[in-house]
């Protein structure tokens, strides 16, 4: 059978930068790619006839277009200009960012507010994921709300809230509360707490973890030029083949979230002509000898 070519499977969509030949990345968990070119016909028509006079060939167009099943940090920051930071081994300390005003100015005050927040000693694998809002619910009590999910994967909902603590008490003199559960500790500020009800406050957590990668999207629309390279497996035949796409054009972003199924998302990638290989893509193929 290995005069006949087919083709089973789909090993790899390597992207690589134009101009260094050096890959930004690779997808290997794929449900399937597909190359499309079609041209449209434009017919030449009237008069009383049944049928066109003459066809030319219109505008030609070419996709590639390829069905994901994983989301790797080069589909954010080399296809669509997100920025990348990596903090590595929180594995003992968790995290907890410093809590700072985000409505009104009387939740976090040195004096006469909440002066800072805490991971207690031991508890960080309890800590949450996410940012923790706390609104001043009276002069000297907080709610507090979880932006994220806790570290247990049972998030607390409450009246269709995530609210972590209602009505915590924050007192006096540089007291301090625990929200036990969540590996979280409130200290007051040194003098006497006057918080104005409905104002607010935010910080950032993290529970103990090997690593952190945080990636922020900017405000763009840029349309991103690389290479491609699609790999497809060894046959039983032993046929082998790839096939290089030196110029393409990709841009947008998709990600998802299913239900009790792996997230797949589709991306569309436009097949350029490169004038310096004179061609749209290269297909190569060997009958391999072991």
């Amino acid at each position: 059978m290995s005069d006949i070519k087919y083709s089973f499977g789909v090993k790899a969509l390597i992207f690589y930068n134009r101009t260094t030949l050096k890959p930004v990345g690779v997808f290997r968990v794929i449900s399937s790619v597909e190359y499309a070119s079609e041209t449209e016909q434009l017919l030449l028509q009237g008069g009383h006839r049944n049928g066109a006079w003459a066809a030319e060939a219109g505008e030609p167009t070419q996709t590639l277009t390829a069905t994901l099943k994983q989301f790797p940090n080069f589909y954010f920051t080399e296809m669509n200009n997100a920025d990348l930071t990596t903090t590595l081994s929180e594995d003992t300390s968790g995290f907890i960012g410093t809590i700072a005003n985000k409505s009104g100015t009387s939740v976090v005050n040195a004096t006469t507010g909440i002066a800072s927040v805490s991971i207690i000693s031991g508890s960080e694998a309890l800590v949450p994921l996410g940012r923790i809002s706390v609104v001043a619910a009276s002069a000297t009590t907080v709610d507090v709300y979880l932006l994220g999910d806790v570290a247990s994967g049972a998030l607390p909902v409450t009246d269709e809230l995530t609210l972590l603590g209602s009505g915590i008490t924050i007192a006096d003199s540089g007291a301090t509360v625990d929200l036990a559960s969540y590996g979280i500790r409130i200290t007051s500020g040194s003098g006497t707490v006057a918080l104005t009800t409905g104002e607010s406050a935010v910080f950032t957590c993290r529970p103990a973890n090997s690593k952190t990668t945080e990636i922020v999207m900017p405000d763009s629309s840029d349309i991103k030029i690389l290479g491609c390279v699609l790999v497809y497996p060894k046959n039983s035949e032993k046929q082998q083949k790839i096939v290089d796409f030196p110029k393409v054009s990709v841009s947008g972003l998709v990600f998802s979230a299913n239900t009790r199924e792996f997230a797949e998302f589709e991306m569309t990638a436009t097949p350029l002509y490169d004038e310096d290989e004179l061609s749209l893509f290269t297909k190569t193929e060997i009958l391999a000898t072991n």
